[in-house]
């Protein structure tokens, strides 16, 4: 079984969660592309890279759960505007919960980075399928409007987490859209 954040449902309704995640660091890299899809590819193949041994120390790193893909779209610095075409995504790996930042391999690529993420309550929705835009944009809106007829107040980006390797088929790949929220649900 494949290692995962750990956390603490607080509430479940159908496909929609609220949960209180334990800290737990990533590593990360920003990719310029023109949807979930292409830029997890791109993502995965550079984070897979670097578990695989491409770091310093040349050690494998056990393979996590989920691989996590945020969207921001930026001009000139950090104004958040809408982009038609091309945007930046965070695709990041969990790190395993045996490591910290004193003890994590440094990447030989300049371009991952390691982010400590403090205990959260994050709102999610699972949902099936590939990492296809409309069916993200479709389950950005489900878990948005969930939130709102429960009156949660999220407190940032959506992230996009897939638990299956690429050969699982479309019909089997699960995938969650999360948002972190205030806590108090």
């Amino acid at each position: 079984m494949t290692e995962q954040p750990s956390y603490t449902i607080i509430q479940k309704q159908g496909n929609f969660e609220v949960r209180k995640y334990a800290p737990y660091i990533k590593a990360e890299v920003d990719i310029v592309e023109s949807s979930y899809r292409d830029a997890i590819y791109k993502g995965f193949r550079i984070l897979a890279d670097f578990i695989f041994g491409n770091n310093i120390k040349t050690e494998k790193i056990d393979m996590t759960s989920p691989v996590q893909v945020s969207q921001s779209e930026k001009i000139a610095m950090t104004t958040p505007v809408t982009i038609s075409g091309e945007g930046t995504y965070t695709v990041a790996f969990i790190m395993p919960s045996k490591f910290t930042l004193e003890n994590l391999p440094k990447p030989k690529n300049p371009a991952i980075r390691f982010t400590e993420v403090e205990s959260q309550t994050m709102a999610s929705f699972n949902f099936s399928g590939f990492y296809r835009q409309n069916r993200v944009e479709k389950a950005k809106k489900e878990l948005q409007r969930w939130i709102e007829e429960k009156s949660i107040a999220s407190m940032g980006e959506f992230i996009i987490a897939g638990y299956d390797p690429p050969w699982v088929p479309w019909f089997l790949a699960q995938n969650e859209v999360m948002i972190p929220i205030k806590d108090g649900v």
